[in-house]
This record gives C-alpha cells, sequence and structure tokens, in this order.
C-alpha cells in the first residue's frame, strides 16, 4: 500500500464540482440506457419470434451483445444514482461497480470481435460456412465469452479487495481513481497491465484484419457495393468508438493523465459506440429488417380490426 493514500490524494484528482460532475454523469448514462434499450428491444423480439433466428451464429451473437450491452448500461446508471443522490461511494462497493462493467466490456470486446470473424467467414467461405459454424462451435464461443470474462474480472477483483486496504468514501468512482494507493509494482497494475496489453490488441488486430480482408475482397470487385461500403465504415466507427474508454480505463494509461473531463468525454465517446451496435449488426440486416416490418404490419392490421 503506497504511503501517500489518502482521502486528501484522492480528491486532488478531482476538478470539477462533485454535484455537477455527478449530475452530467447520470443524465447521459439515463438518455443513453434509454436510447440503447429502445434500439435494443425491437431487435430481440424480431430476433426470438418464431422461427427463432437464434439458430444462426450472428443473431446469437448479437442477441448476447445486445443483452450485455444493456447489463453494463444499467449498471452504470445506477452507479451514476448512487453517486448522484450520495455524491460518495465506499471503496468496496466502487470496486464491485468497476468489476461488473469491466466485465461486460469483455464481453462486449469478445462478442464484436467474435461477429467479425463469424461475417469474415461467411464471406469468404459461404459453402463451408454451416460446418465450420456448427452448434456447438457456437454454444462453446458463447459459453466461453461469458466464462473468460467473469474470471478475469473475478482475479482482478479478488486481487484488488486483498491489495487496497483502504475503506473512506469515494466522490469518484473509476477504475484508476484508486492509482495513488497502488505501487507500480503492485499485483494489481500488473495483472490488469499485462491482461490490457495481451487481450485488448489481440482482439482489435483480428477485427481489423477481417476487416481489411473484407477491404481487399471489395478492392478486387467482390465486394463492391454500396451497402456493403456503408456497412464496413459503420462498424470501423463503432469499433473506433469503442476501444477508446477501453484503451483509457486500463493502467497502459498512467493514472495522472486522467481527469473529469477525461472521463466524461470517455464515457460519452463509449456510449456512441455502444449505441451503434444495434445499427450496424441489427437494423442494416435484411432478415430482421423484414421481421420488423412484418411485426409492424400484424400491429396495424390487428388496431383497424
Amino acid at each position: 500500500m503506497d504511503i501517500n493514500c489518502s482521502v486528501t490524494t484522492l480528491e486532488a484528482q478531482t476538478q470539477i464540482n462533485s454535484t455537477i460532475f455527478h449530475l452530467v454523469k447520470m443524465v447521459s448514462m439515463c438518455v443513453s440506457c434509454t436510447l440503447n434499450t429502445v434500439l435494443s428491444v425491437p431487435l430481440l423480439l424480431a430476433i426470438m419470434r418464431p422461427p427463432s433466428l437464434l439458430r444462426h451464429t450472428r443473431f446469437l451473437l448479437l442477441t448476447h451483445l445486445l443483452l450485455c450491452d444493456n447489463l453494463q448500461q444499467l449498471l452504470w446508471t445506477i452507479k451514476a444514482v448512487l453517486l448522484r443522490s450520495r455524491e460518495d461511494i465506499p471503496v468496496i462497493q466502487c470496486l464491485i461497480f468497476c468489476t461488473a462493467i469491466q466485465a461486460c466490456s469483455l464481453v462486449d470486446l469478445f462478442l464484436s470481435t467474435a461477429l467479425a470473424v463469424d461475417r469474415f467467414v461467411a464471406v469468404k467461405w459461404p459453402l463451408r460456412y454451416e460446418f465450420l459454424m456448427c452448434p456447438q462451435r457456437k454454444r462453446a464461443t458463447v459459453a466461453a465469452t461469458w466464462t473468460l470474462s467473469a474470471v478475469l474480472s473475478s482475479v482482478a477483483l479478488c486481487i484488488g479487495l486483498s491489495t487496497i486496504q483502504v475503506n473512506f468514501p469515494l466522490s469518484r468512482c473509476r477504475p484508476l481513481i484508486l492509482s495513488p494507493c497502488l505501487s507500480g509494482t503492485s499485483a494489481l497494475v500488473l495483472y490488469c497491465t499485462v491482461g490490457s496489453a495481451v487481450v485488448v490488441p489481440l482482439c482489435f488486430l483480428t477485427t481489423l484484419g477481417c476487416f481489411c480482408l473484407l477491404c481487399w475482397d471489395m478492392h478486387a470487385g467482390l465486394l463492391c457495393t454500396e451497402r456493403a461500403c456503408v456497412t464496413l465504415t459503420l462498424q470501423v466507427a463503432q469499433t473506433i468508438l469503442f476501444s477508446v474508454p477501453v484503451v483509457m480505463d486500463s493502467y497502459l494509461i498512467p493514472g495522472y493523465l486522467h481527469s473529469d473531463a477525461l472521463d466524461l468525454a470517455t464515457t460519452i465517446t463509449y456510449n456512441l459506440g455502444v449505441s451503434l451496435i444495434p445499427l450496424v449488426y441489427g437494423y442494416r440486416s435484411r432478415e430482421l429488417q423484414q421481421r420488423i416490418r412484418q411485426a409492424a404490419h400484424r400491429n396495424k392490421v390487428g388496431d383497424q380490426s
């Protein structure tokens, strides 16, 4: 434990009035959570409506991605509301909230990578797609995604609870707020740094590789359509917006670079990335567009009758 760890040291990391900061954070999260729910619910209903589309890999992954996003947004909103009402939060509660949110971020990251790989396989090897993406592999991919994310985050939480021996309330709750309480060789810092340096670049390089290979096919004329260009462009924008906060909340970035303004900026950026997920992977799907139109038509006919 760092000898400089104290309430005064941690309070020095705050630059914006706490009341204003928590109000802005709460409003932005409530808006984002509501928007994401409104965008996600029609897709989830369309996917699960009989005959279910969950037998298709991309829709199974999309369903779990949407559910994870909404769970993460709900956790973030609850944390923002608690901080707005109390203006502080105990260290242990902060660590638990951060761990749960980071676990959802890992699930999002793994599922987004899996969706990129699934799209690449479907385009490159359409005749072998059903063999390569068999039901056993689909279930194993989803189970491994949630399990690996939970294990990695739980290990970080256990190390954090055993390393950080302080029990005073925090006016801010973000992953790096307790950096002054940790030395550079702390087990938590080393574990999170190595994990971030391995997992995050690996997922992003995989997604980028799939994107570049599909762009090469577009250049060769195999996929040179306006629809494909728009879909891939949206996917790149979503990946960039999603990646910035994940990297900023890791120990790859020195703690002294973080601030209240940067915290708000990364939160808004991340929310934009999350809100693009239904647009990139859901509403541009012809199958889901058709199902949503059919459901709207049935509702209209039912109202008229």
